[in-house]
């Protein structure tokens, strides 16, 4: 036999694989399909997040007034005492460095005062300033016996220009 190279003598399956696959191979073919899958994945994730929304699912809209909030931690035995202070923001000179934003006092704002976001405590209105004062006691706003570390979340909400806006400030025991 000239030219001819003799087959090895083979008599099961198992040992044909063996011969035509070697270990490096399988491990490239594996690591091969990882690279492509993950490949996939980054191309999809890229493409879906470069698609533009024309309405955002929550409408966002601009606070129409400044809620500045102060007091934030009183003794057990002691009344809760709010200050608030609320402002209209006038940009009209933004972009001149030597007068910037002014901050104009909101008067005679309506203010609603909530805890849980449902149970109302308390109906506010500012001052000609846009100052506004809650005082309650810690069982007005639900804690029976107040102890070191409780703590209740109020909500302050109004309407200003048509267009509503809440804050929402944290009251804690000391």
């Amino acid at each position: 036999m000239v030219g001819r190279i003799a087959a090895p003598n083979l008599t099961n399956a198992t040992e044909i694989k063996k011969t035509r696959m070697n270990p490096n191979f399988k491990n490239m073919k594996k690591s091969f399909n990882i690279y492509l899958i993950m490949a996939a994945i980054i191309s999809i994730s890229i493409t879906q997040s470069c698609v533009e929304a024309e309405d955002l699912a929550t409408p966002n809209v601009a606070s129409p007034v400044l809620v500045l909030l102060n007091g934030s931690s009183f003794g057990a035995e002691s009344p809760v005492t709010v200050g608030s202070k609320f402002l209209e923001l006038d940009k009209t000179n933004i972009l001149d460095h030597t007068q910037g934003i002014d901050s104009i006092p909101v008067p005679n704002l309506d203010i609603s005062v909530f805890v849980n976001n449902t149970q109302q405590i308390a109906q506010l209105t500012t001052s000609a300033e846009g100052t506004a004062d809650l005082v309650v006691s810690w069982q007005d706003l639900g804690l029976s016996e107040p102890k070191s570390g409780g703590q209740v979340r109020l909500e302050f909400a109004g309407t200003y220009k048509n267009v509503a806006f809440r804050k929402y400030h944290t009251v804690r025991v000391n």
